[in-house]
């Protein structure tokens, strides 16, 4: 079973934008749970709209919102999480319980994700993320699924993750809690991430956030 958990600070024009493009995430989802940082009643009421659950904390930050909500993780039994941003389009289909299978099968995985599109200049210059450093990734395939593999960061971006990280490897409460959370994993030398799919495929997910409120990160 899954649980769709989706991140959100205020930024209610993405996040309808964002939801709007939810049928192309395919998944027999158990639980959706919206949880909020934006630490304002309004917007919190406004999320009703949408007959999701929601969790909130009043704006703590990054880091204290994800420790918030992998608590309210632990409410369910659910062994997967689709973890979401409110600034994410989906561009394309995505069979969520195709990246479990390759997930259950590569246990050395920590989370697949999906490849947005470049952003920085590096990224824009060299025609995306992989191919910026395409040195630090491993293709892989089982022989339909394909994806590739990385020891690079662990990333909030659209992903998938098994439930177990939230027991075995707690969010810290530390500034760059990403960049940390990632160095905590890879201390494992058997870990690694990965992107969904062929290094050369368009990306699957588009990030529209050019504004940010959150804080902390």
């Amino acid at each position: 079973m899954v649980t769709l958990l989706i991140m959100t600070n205020g930024r209610g024009e993405y996040l309808e934008r964002t939801l709007s493009t939810l049928g192309k995430l395919h998944a027999s989802f158990s639980r959706v749970l919206i949880h909020d940082d934006s630490g304002d009643n309004t917007y919190r009421k406004w999320l009703e709209r949408f007959k999701y659950e929601i969790a909130a904390t009043d704006r703590v930050g990054f880091a204290k919102a994800m420790i918030s909500a992998w608590q309210k993780l632990k409410e369910d039994a659910n062994e997967w999480v689709f973890h979401l941003e409110d600034d994410f389009l989906f561009m394309e289909d995505v069979a969520v319980a195709d990246m479990i299978k390759v997930m259950g099968n590569n246990p050395h995985l920590k989370e697949i994700v999906l490849l947005r599109q470049p952003i920085g200049s590096r990224e824009r210059k060299k025609g995306g993320i992989i191919a910026s450093h395409p040195e630090r990734y491993e293709d892989k395939t089982d022989g339909v699924h394909y994806w590739v593999e990385h020891r690079n960061n662990f990333s909030c971006n659209p992903c998938v993750y098994n439930k177990s990280l939230v027991y075995d490897y707690p969010w810290p409460d530390v500034p760059y809690s990403e960049r940390q959370y990632g160095r905590m994993l890879f201390k494992d030398a058997n870990a690694k991430c990965a992107y969904w799919g062929k290094r050369t495929d368009a990306p699957r997910v588009m990030h529209i956030g050019d504004v940010r409120v959150g804080l902390n990160y």
